[in-house]
């Protein structure tokens, strides 16, 4: 879950006009400009190409950043350093280590530090570096034991994750059975991850250090959002849209599939996480091109009654009405 992405905003209706709005409040601004992990003093070593010397267990600049965030959110968690870290060090660095280019140059460029923690309170948080004020790439902060799932299992559990337990259920496969394993659900979440980074160093959505955020200018947003947590679709095409809370077991999939899935499919959203609020869709997005298009692994999505299938979808990034947020990623990517 990437809680740092999610804020609590207050829309007032107005009618449009020539006038540009404020944009909406951002509590997580004073948080990221504060913490010495948004300082690139605080990095040594990125000229290497290791993978090892950019992975450390929890250390306090980390603890305390992540219990700003918990404390801005209302969580009580407050994560610690994981006991058996060179394991989980050494399926990370597996994750990294299979991403081919031109991802694989982009992270070295741009992910400068990853954290591993447990109790952290969702699966992963990002945080962004800065030099001489501008962004120039980000972290992440990992919990060790959320991920400790192989690729197929944790993705069909995020999915799940939005909705009660009943007669109706969610399976997701991103990988063939052979290759269905930890290390590629975590390279999965780190491109995720890595796209909230690319969102701010590139420019594509407004900055996650400004007070108040605004998505009107923004092209990758255009026609999809009208702020971080407000959809065009909400009023028409995508009514339940608004009540879908990952990780919070809050709806009867029982009694809405058939409102969500099926109308999802005909939406520009390319899957359902990236429809929970503008930062994710472009993250979500980003790790959809890379890998349905770029590595043309499987994303196929099932809904089963009773163990019997009912309805199928894929991931939805080579709509036709997402052709300008692929030329974007292809942009990105081209650098």
């Amino acid at each position: 879950m990437c809680r740092l992405f999610v804020v609590f905003i207050l829309i007032f209706e107005t009618f449009y006009s020539c006038k540009e709005e404020a944009g909406d409040p951002n509590p997580y601004a004073d948080v990221l400009s504060s913490t010495p992990l948004s300082k690139i003093e605080n990095y040594v070593g990125l000229e290497s190409d290791d993978w090892a010397s950019r992975i450390f267990n929890l250390d306090k600049h980390a603890l305390d950043y992540v219990n700003e965030l918990n404390r801005v959110d209302g969580f009580t968690e407050s994560p610690s350093p994981i006991k058996d870290f060179e394991t989980f060090k050494s399926t990370l660095l597996e994750a990294l280590d299979s991403q081919t280019r031109p991802v694989a140059s982009l992270l070295k460029n741009k992910l400068f530090r990853i954290y591993v923690c447990e109790n952290l309170g969702g699966s992963a948080v990002t945080g962004i570096v800065r030099k001489d004020g501008n962004s120039i790439g980000g972290f992440v902060i990992l919990d060790a034991n959320t991920l400790n799932r192989n690729a197929n299992d944790w993705i069909s559990y995020k999915e799940n994750s939005t909705f009660q337990k009943g007669n109706v259920r969610i399976r997701v496969r991103i990988e063939e059975e052979k290759q269905n394993t930890k290390a590629n659900a975590l390279r999965y979440i780190l491109l995720h991850e890595f796209g909230h980074i690319l969102s701010e160093t590139e420019k594509i959505g407004p900055s996650f250090f400004s007070s108040k955020r605004s998505y009107a200018n923004f092209e990758f947003y255009k026609g999809v959002w009208k702020s971080e947590k407000v959809s065009y679709l909400d009023d028409s095409a995508f009514i339940v849209r608004p009540q879908i809370r990952f990780y919070s077991e809050s709806l009867s999939l029982d009694d809405n599939w058939e409102k969500i899935y099926p109308i999802l499919s005909r939406t520009p959203f390319p899957t359902l996480y990236s429809a929970t609020n503008a930062d994710d869709f472009f993250a979500d997005s980003f790790v959809s091109y890379v890998h349905v298009v770029l590595e043309k692994k499987p994303w196929e999505l099932e809904i089963l009654k009773n163990n019997k299938p009912i309805f199928k979808m894929g991931n939805g990034i080579q709509k036709d009405t997402l052709t300008i947020q692929r030329t974007i990623i292809e942009r990105i990517l081209s650098q």
